[in-house]
C-alpha cells in the first residue's frame, strides 16, 4: 500500500511540476523591488529515500553565493545560476534525512549582502505528512518568465509591451496594482503571450515594477512577478526568429588532406551563426569514433584538437547547435602518413610519381565515347581529372567544350580511376585532351595525353 502510495505522488509531481511553484510568504516589510522573486521544485519521488528534488530560483543576477534550507533538516542545498537570474540546484533524499514538509524553506542569495525569502511546501508534501494522502493534483500551467520593454524610464505616453513566456495553449493577462486590472496578454506564437499598455498621465509610475502576470489553464492557475533585472530581450527576439542552422567551415585537416608530420595533426574547424548565436555547449567533435570534445578548445567561432596519430586513415565527425536549437553536423576524412611522409619510404625520395595507366598518349578509344581512366600516383594524394573535347565543327578547327573536371583520392597502394562519359554524337577528327594533376600537400605532378575518338 505504502509503494503504491508514492507512485502516485511521483506521478503528480511529474505530471505537473507547476504544482511545486511556491508563492512566498507575507513578510513585515518588504524592498521596493524584492531580490528573490520566485522558487520552484520538481520531485519524482516526493520526499522518499531515493527522491530526487530539483530546484528553480529567480532572483537578481550574478549573485556571489545562492542556496536553499530545508526548514530545520540541516540540509542546504547549493544552486547554480545557469542564466541571468535563474538558479538551479538539486539534491537526493538520503534515508537518515528527517525533511518536515510543514515547516518553511529559506531561499538565501549574496550580493554584497545576503538577503534571505521563506516559501512553503506544495500542498501535496503537507497533506502527506500528515498522513492524508496526496490529494489529485492538476497540472497548473508553467511561467518561464514576465518581462517588460522599455526597461528605461517610465513616463506619461511611453507605450510599454510586456511578454510572458510559459505553457503554451493557456489565457494570460496582467494587473499592475492600483493602475489597472486584466491586460490581455494574447499568445502570438506557441507558449509566447505579449501585450501593451500605454502610460496615462494619472497612472502611479512606481506601480509597474510590481505587476504580475496569470497564466490560466482549465481551473489551474499560476502567477508572476514582473522581472525588471531581465535584460536579454534582443536575444529572446532574435532566437524566436532564427531558423537557419549554423555554419561549419574550414574545415582541418581538409577533406581527402593527407597529414605528414605526426605529433602536429590539428583537427577542427571554424564555427559561425547569423542568427542566436554558437553554443559552445553543444560542439561535440569525434575522432575515429571516439568522443575528444572535452580534450578540444572550443569558442564560439571554433573548435580545435590537437593529436599525436598513428598512420592511418582518420574520419572527423563535428556536431555544433546554435542558441535557438538549430543543429549542423559534418563528416571528412583524412590520412595520416609516417614522418617525413609515405611517399619518401616508396618511392625512395624522388618526386611525386603520377602515370596513367590505362591508355598510351594518342590511343583510340571507343566511337560511343565510353571512357574510364585509370592510374597509379602516391598513396592517399588527390589526382584532379580535367577532360576536354576538341572538333572540328562546321569546318572551324579547335572548337573546346569540357567534359569532365573531378578531384579523386589514391588509394592505399596509389591506385585510381574515374569514369568518363562524354555526351553528343561523334565528330570526325574528335579528340579528347585528358590532363591529370596529383597533390599529395607537399607536391604536385602533371600528366597529360590526347585520345582518339573513332568516328
Amino acid at each position: 500500500m505504502k509503494h503504491k502510495l508514492r507512485a502516485h505522488v511521483a506521478a503528480i509531481m511529474l505530471l505537473a511540476p507547476a504544482a511545486a511553484t511556491f508563492v512566498a510568504l507575507p513578510a513585515a516589510a518588504q524592498a521596493a523591488a524584492p531580490v528573490i522573486t520566485s522558487m520552484a521544485v520538481n520531485a519524482d519521488e516526493g520526499l522518499s529515500p531515493g527522491s530526487t528534488l530539483n530546484f528553480q530560483l529567480y532572483a537578481a543576477p550574478k549573485a556571489r553565493k545562492a542556496d536553499v534550507v530545508l526548514g530545520k533538516s540541516g540540509i542546504v542545498v547549493p544552486l547554480r545560476e545557469r542564466t541571468p537570474g535563474n538558479y538551479t540546484g538539486t539534491y537526493t533524499v538520503r534515508r537518515s534525512d528527517r525533511i518536515d514538509p510543514t515547516q518553511l524553506m529559506a531561499a538565501r542569495v549574496t550580493h554584497k549582502q545576503t538577503i534571505a525569502r521563506n516559501f512553503a511546501y506544495p500542498p501535496s508534501f503537507q497533506a502527506l505528512a500528515l498522513g492524508a494522502g496526496p490529494a489529485p493534483v492538476a497540472a497548473a500551467p508553467t511561467i518561464e518568465r514576465f518581462v517588460m520593454r522599455p526597461m528605461g524610464r517610465i513616463e506619461p505616453g511611453r507605450e510599454l509591451h510586456f511578454r510572458l513566456m510559459g505553457a503554451p495553449g493557456a489565457d494570460a493577462w496582467l494587473d499592475i496594482p492600483g493602475v489597472i486590472a486584466g491586460v490581455d496578454l494574447a499568445e502570438t506564437r506557441p507558449g509566447v503571450y505579449e501585450g501593451n499598455y500605454t502610460v496615462r498621465r494619472r497612472d502611479n509610475l512606481d506601480a509597474f515594477r510590481n505587476a504580475v502576470a496569470t497564466l490560466r489553464s482549465g481551473n489551474t492557475r499560476s502567477t508572476a512577478k514582473l522581472d525588471m533585472n531581465w535584460n536579454g530581450w534582443e536575444r529572446d527576439q532574435r532566437q524566436a526568429r532564427d531558423e537557419r542552422p549554423p555554419q561549419i567551415t574550414e574545415l582541418m585537416p581538409a577533406n581527402g588532406e593527407r597529414v605528414t608530420e605526426r605529433g602536429r595533426a590539428s583537427i577542427g574547424a571554424k564555427l559561425s551563426d547569423e542568427g542566436a548565436g554558437i553554443d559552445p555547449a553543444s560542439v561535440r567533435l569525434k575522432v575515429a569514433g571516439r568522443d575528444v570534445t572535452a580534450d578540444a578548445r572550443v569558442t564560439e567561432d571554433e573548435v580545435r584538437y590537437r593529436a599525436d596519430l598513428e598512420p592511418g586513415r582518420y574520419t572527423a565527425e563535428l556536431s555544433v547547435r546554435d542558441k535557438a536549437g538549430n543543429t549542423s553536423s559534418k563528416a571528412w576524412t583524412f590520412d595520416v602518413a609516417n614522418d617525413r611522409g609515405d611517399r619518401g619510404d616508396r618511392y625512395g625520395g624522388g618526386p611525386l610519381p603520377l602515370r596513367i595507366t590505362s591508355h598510351a598518349n594518342g590511343a583510340t578509344i571507343d566511337g560511343a565515347g565510353a571512357l574510364r581512366l585509370e592510374g597509379r600516383t602516391a598513396p592517399g594524394a588527390n589526382v584532379r581529372v580535367q577532360v576536354e573535347s576538341v572538333a572540328n565543327v562546321g569546318g572551324l578547327l579547335g572548337v573546346t567544350q569540357p567534359v569532365m573536371d573531378q578531384t579523386i583520392q589514391a588509394d592505399r597502394d596509389g591506385h585510381f580511376s574515374v569514369a568518363v562519359q562524354p555526351s553528343g554524337l561523334p565528330i570526325p577528327g574528335q579528340r579528347y585532351d585528358v590532363r591529370m594533376t596529383a597533390n599529395d600537400g607537399r607536391t604536385t605532378a602533371e600528366e597529360r595525353i590526347t585520345l582518339q575518338r573513332r568516328g
